[in-house]
Formats: C-alpha cells, structure tokens, sequence
C-alpha cells in the first residue's frame, strides 16, 4: 500500500477515535442478550437486542451509510459501488449474558489506563463500530468501492446464528466476507461444534437441591453454587481446592457450596479452571467420607461429572481427538442445573475433522449408560475452512504483516463465528492472546471483559487498508 493513503489512514483514525469510543460505549450499555422466547415483530430476539441494533445502525446512517434490516434478524449497512456485487464484513450486537463476579457495571463501559471494560467491548461490539468506521473512511475519502460494501450486524450469533440462516434466505451471498470476531492474523478454518446434556436418572431422595455455573453453554463457568439438604455440620472440610471451595450455613439450615473458577470462553480454556469442576471434587470427597449423605442416582452421577469435567480436551468422555489442520478437541462443561428431580450438565465441544459427531454421539451416550444416565445431543456444526491461498486471505495476511511488521500465517480456531455460514469468508481478528492482561481486566465471555485501545485502533487501521486491497482484486 503507497505511503500516502497510509498516511491518510493513520490521520482518519486520529481524528474519528474519540467518536470510535464514544459509539462503542453507548453501544455497550445495551444489555443485549438474545432471547428468541421474548420474541416481538421485528425483534425477533427480544426488545434489548433491537435496541442495540438500532444503535448501531443509528451509527451507520450517522457515518453516511444507507441502512435497512431483515426483520430484525440482521441489520446491514450499505456503501454503493461500481458493481452491485458486494463485498461484506459481519459482527454482532447480541451479548453473553454478564454473569457473576464483575468490578464494574458490564454495561457502563469503563475506560482504564488504555483499556476499555463493558460486556461487548472485543466481543462483539466494539469490532462491529469498527467495521462502520473502515467502511466510514471511503465515504470521508469520497472512494467509491469497486464491490458494493455492506456491514452486516447480527443479532443471534451468541446463541445459534438463527439471525444469518435468515438472512440468507432472502439475500444474495457476498463475495467475500470477513469478520470481526476473533483473533488476528487470519482464521481460515474453525472446528465444528458438537452440543448435548448429560441428564442423571430420576433421583429420589436427593440431597443436591440446586446447582449453577455459566450462564451460556459456550462459557466457562468462573463461579458455581450448590446447594445440599444437609447440615454443614454433616460435611467435610475441603481438602483439594481448599483456597477456591467455600462452605457456608444458610438461613433453613441447608448447606451451600460456592466455587471460585477462572472463567473464560468454551474454545480457549487454556488457562481456565471450571468452578463446576471445583464443586464436583468436593462433592465426591463427601461423597468418600459420608456416603449414607447422597441418593445412589447422585453418586452415580457424581462418577459421570468426574469424567466429563476431567480435562478440557475430552479424555474423560473418550471423545479426545486432533488433527494437524484444526489441531485438538476441547470439551467445555459449563451449564448445570436440577430440574424435575435430575442434574442436567451441557457440554460445548469444538471438534477437529478426526472425529465426526456421530462418533461422539454414540460415545456419550454409552459413557452415561454406564451411570445409569442419559445423554441429549443438541446442535451440531461440522468444521468448516477457506484455502490459505485463496486471494483474499492472502490479501488479508499482507495488510496484517503491513500494518504490525510481523510474520503471519492463516491458523484454525475451536471458536465459531459467522464465516462458516458463508461461501467465502474467514474471520479476521481483532483479538491477540499475547497481550497481557492487567490483574483487573478479563476475557472476552468472562467477567470485567476488557480490549486494549491501541490493539482496536491498529484494527481500524487495518480493516480500512483489507477493505482498499480487495476492491483491488477480481472476485
């Protein structure tokens, strides 16, 4: 890219960044979890996530774009070009729910010592005004694209991306898409995704009475509480995990146990600990010392806990797997609750192309057999990839070795974002797992869920100088 319009990119995103934030924190203090059940006409995942994607496409008019939406499932952006094919780029205004264990308000964003604090700020909403401001810079520029650009916001990718399948019912692919929405350089491949409950037998006489982690399957629970019809009297001081497992007395005399994890996102647990985890060692140490305390269902089912929360890479359930193109299985268990008498555990598992769902399907369900349990497939998405030499994801690499000065090649991720539903499109940023956190800021899905200013704005920098080189390539 010629000195110049580096020069004129570097002077854009000076003079828009204070707006850049401004627009990311109103967006943030939408508390936008999707909920289909609270459905209305043209707020298909509740009034909360339309406000939000009011705002943003509010931003996008502001900014000069010609907007409109898909009955609420996805709003989109547009910046007319020569040609009526479009290029594209997709983020989300839907959050995970906040959760537990937040310093800040998650929906009052907070600025600190160059880092921005919100639910949303790296995913997604702070990459979603980022993608208006790239596609803002030709406007400023008086640039008419080559390809039509269109910023598409979803609203549904949290929980099942039901938002894209109807978008693409109604509206043509485009040409090439990117998103925003994961780490940099270039993600060309993401591993499937494979879901499924774990559901103990019916339990007579039993003395877990409730029992909570994450609030989202596709995160790992930093928090968990259970509660035990019996007298803290009755039970065990923890031995393992003494410094992270806390026993309580509570007002009726029932126990509770509170569990302090490290949480984080289902396809990153490296570096996690999951406070499910932590409750179900302590538990099977009551269980040890006083036996006579639990149900035989519950015990049973305690066993089939052990093995599912063994490690993250499924050993325990006998679905680990690897390949060298989508590298190793992960195994999240981050839901737990009792319901009509049963403990009900999800697990969220990112597969490489070694192991098929049907595969673990049979598995899992034999492996809760042996407990006396069940197991309930839920959704399933096979692996998906771009091939590293396609134009594009070479054009992306050479922005992102162009603007950082580092050596870059496509990698495969266990995290899923909306390339998979598209024909042609890769994720592209704007994360980088080798920053140092500072000790009050967390990842993305977890508490105090941070991103680094001067990370988001070579970002902008970036997604501008992407948008330039692929109207310069025949698509």
């Amino acid at each position: 890219m010629r000195a110049d319009v580096m020069e004129s990119v570097d002077a854009y995103v000076d003079e828009v960044w204070e707006d850049v934030v401004a627009d990311i924190s109103t967006l943030v203090s939408h508390a936008s979890v999707a909920d289909a059940s609270a459905a209305e006409p043209g707020a298909p995942f509740g009034r909360p996530v339309r406000a939000a994607l009011d705002c943003a496409l509010g931003i996008a008019e502001r900014l000069g774009y010609q907007t409109g939406d898909d009955e609420g499932f996805v709003g989109y952006a547009d910046i007319a070009g020569e040609r009526a094919e479009h290029i594209a780029t997709i983020a989300h205004v839907d959050v995970v729910p906040a959760g537990p264990g937040w310093a800040t308000d998650p929906f009052a964003m907070e600025r600190r010592e160059g880092w921005l604090l919100g639910r949303g700020v790296i995913d997604d909403k702070g990459p979603a005004v980022l993608s208006l401001y790239a596609g803002a810079y030709l406007l400023r520029q008086g640039i008419t694209p080559r390809y039509t650009f269109r910023a598409l916001l979803g609203c549904d990718e949290e929980v099942g991306m039901s938002d894209v399948h109807h978008y693409l019912e109604s509206h043509e692919q485009p040409l090439f898409l990117f998103t925003p929405d994961a780490e940099f350089p270039v993600c060309n491949a993401e591993k499937g995704c494979f879901g499924g409950t774990f559901a103990s037998a019916p339990i007579e006489g039993g003395v877990i009475h409730s029992w909570s982690g994450a609030e989202a399957t596709n995160a790992i629970p930093s928090e968990s509480v259970c509660v035990l019809g019996v007298s803290v009297s009755e039970l065990p001081v923890p031995r393992a995990n003494a410094d992270r497992v806390a026993v309580e007395a509570l007002e009726d005399g029932s126990a509770r146990i509170f569990a302090q994890g490290i949480g984080g996102h289902a396809s990153l647990p490296e570096g996690t600990i999951n406070a499910i985890a932590l409750v179900v060692g302590y538990l099977r140490e009551v269980a040890a010392a006083r036996p006579e305390l639990f149900a035989a269902q519950e015990c049973a089912f305690l066993d089939l806990l052990a093995c599912v929360h063994e490690d993250t890479a499924g050993r325990g359930l006998g679905i680990a797997s690897e390949s060298a193109a989508f590298g190793p299985l992960t195994c999240n268990a981050g839901t737990i609750e009792v319901v009509d008498g049963r403990i009900l555990q999800t697990i969220d598992v990112r597969f490489p192309d070694s192991i098929t769902a049907d595969e673990m399907r049979m598995i899992c369900n034999a492996t809760a057999a042996q407990y006396g349990a069940e197991f309930c497939q839920g959704s399933v998405k096979e692996p998906f990839s771009v091939s590293a030499d396609s134009p594009c994801v070479q054009a992306l690499l050479n922005v992102y070795r162009q603007v950082t000065g580092r050596s870059a090649e496509p990698f495969s991720m266990g995290g899923g974002t909306y390339a998979r539903n598209f024909a042609s499109a890769v994720s592209f940023g704007p994360e980088d797992n080798s920053l140092e956190l500072p000790a009050w800021a967390g990842t993305m899905h977890g508490p105090n869920e941070a991103v680094n200013e001067a990370l988001l704005r070579d970002a902008l920098k970036m997604y501008i100088l992407a948008l330039l080189r692929l109207n310069e390539l025949d698509l």
